[in-house]
């Protein structure tokens, strides 16, 4: 799959290496840090707008505050399968710039009319660079994914799964506007203090339906 790369920092950067060492083909969009990347990978590098053009699926890992320059470069995303790995964050983490009643994704669905906008907050950067997802009881980190396009909610399925996350299906695009919060809790316990390595998880009884087949998990 072509994977067009909206963002280099670590994030950015983490899932790129992942997904290279995957097999797919991966394009950075960007400024100096895409190029850094992509000669770091030996990957491809190009303009947001090129990018854009390349990906299957176009990654967007970017901070929230960057949302507006970044997709105003990268368009137009008219019928492209967004994944958005932005969370609301404030600059100093210290809290979500909107939330409950709106969201990150939202904003970005809003920034790109007609993209097919997939929300999904991956794990951290560290834990993906670090290439193992396994956590107390050898349980991966949840990753819940919304949006309001089946297809395009299989095909980011797929991708979070690659990075050996579990993925739970938690509905329509709005819903991001509670996922968001939740983010926000694994980052406030991961960083009061002395740093941790941490993830949420949800835990069901009974079996699991793929996304696309009416689960919710």
């Amino acid at each position: 799959m072509k994977l067009g790369i909206i963002g280099a920092g670590s994030l950015g950067s983490a899932l790129g290496e992942r997904y290279a060492d995957r097999g797919h083909s991966v394009m950075f969009g960007g400024g100096a840090s895409a190029q850094d990347a992509a000669v770091r990978l030996r990957s491809q590098v190009g303009s947001n707008a090129e990018t854009a053009a390349f990906g299957d699926v176009v990654i967007l890992a970017v901070p929230f505050a960057a949302i507006d320059a970044a997709l105003a470069d990268a368009a137009p995303l008219r019928g492209r399968v967004l994944w958005s790995c932005v969370n609301a964050l404030k600059p100093d983490y210290t809290g979500l710039a909107i939330g409950f009643d709106n969201s990150a994704a939202e904003e970005v669905a809003r920034r790109a009319p007609g993209a097919k906008v997939v929300a999904a907050v991956p794990p951290f950067a560290n834990a993906i660079a670090g290439r193992s997802l396994r956590y107390d009881r050898d349980l991966a980190p949840t990753v819940f994914i919304c949006g309001d396009d089946s297809a395009a909610k299989r095909m980011v399925d797929g991708l979070v799964r690659e990075l050996g996350a579990h993925s739970v299906d938690a509905g329509p695009l709005r819903v991001a506007r509670l996922v968001e919060p939740a983010m926000m809790l694994a980052v406030s316990i991961a960083y009061a203090g002395v740093p941790r390595d941490v993830g949420l998880r949800l835990l069901e009884r009974g079996s699991v339906v793929p996304i696309g087949e009416g689960s919710r998990a």
